[in-house]
Parts: C-alpha cells; structure tokens; sequence
C-alpha cells in the first residue's frame, strides 16, 4: 500500500511539474487573419480604435508585437498581429488594464497562442473604451507576461 501511494505521488507531481514547465520549451503558433474578422461581419466597416506594441513584464517573461482594438459595427476584437510573441507559459489568458495594472473584470479568453496573429472578440458587458492596455496574464501564478498600452 505505502509502494502504490509513492508511486501515485511521484506521478501526481510529475504531472503537475510537466504542465508548470513544458510550455516555456513548446511554442504554438497562431495564424488568424484580419481576414477571419472581415468575414464574420463582411457588411460592417472595420474601425482601429486604438493599437500599441507590447513590451516585457520583466527579463523573463517577454513579449512584443502589435495589438489593436477594432470595432466592428457594435462589437470590438482585440488583435494581435503576426509579428506577436510572448514567452509561453501555463494559464495564460488575456486581459484588458489600466494605470498599469491588469484587471481581473475583463478576462477576454485564454491566449490561443504565443506566437503569430489572433482575434479575440471583446464579451458584452465590457467596455473595452474603459481601459488603455491589453495584458497576458498568467493565472496560475498571478504574473504578468507582457502588456501594450493602447494609444
């Protein structure tokens, strides 16, 4: 009995260490178009609110690329162009902020990819007009990965 409750542990752990660690070595690449969002809604005018470049959390978790805010006739999606890249990671999900800081209200979706151009449309019930950041956002760490100020 004590044998097969060690093995589980060790299991459990390895579990949980490969699902801490193997996203900072595995990349996933995402390849949506500006296109994807045209044809959701090919009779709206596509509108760029605003857009920044995203910048490092600290000297481990990096990002960089372009974000933009879109409106879409009554609906917004967040962009990330093809040039995005963030450090990838466990739990990370996407976010809007303000003031430099993240905030918690606004979860948008769980980051579909750290590299390449990706659409997130904006749930109702959020202003996305209400804050100047996009943030990637580690939950289970409660860690920033990278943010952009949107101008």
């Amino acid at each position: 009995m004590k044998k097969l409750l060690i093995i589980l542990v060790v299991l459990v752990v390895a579990g949980v260490g490969y699902w801490l660690v193997a996203p900072l070595f595995l990349d996933t690449t995402v390849s949506e178009s500006v296109e994807d969002i045209k044809n959701a809604a090919p009779t709206e005018a596509q509108v760029v609110v605003a857009e920044g470049t995203f910048v490092d959390a600290d000297g481990f978790h990096k990002g960089e690329g372009t974000a933009k805010l879109i409106k879409i006739g009554g609906k917004y999606v967040v962009r990330f162009e093809d040039d995005f890249k963030v450090t990838n990671g466990p739990d990370l999900f996407v976010y809007f902020g303000k003031d430099g800081a993240y905030r918690s209200e606004t979860q948008l979706a769980g980051l579909k990819g750290n590299i390449g151009g990706q659409n997130y449309e904006v749930p109702e019930g959020i202003d996305p007009t209400a804050y100047s950041e996009v943030w990637i956002w580690c939950r289970a760490f409660s860690v920033p990965f990278a943010h952009a100020v949107l101008k």
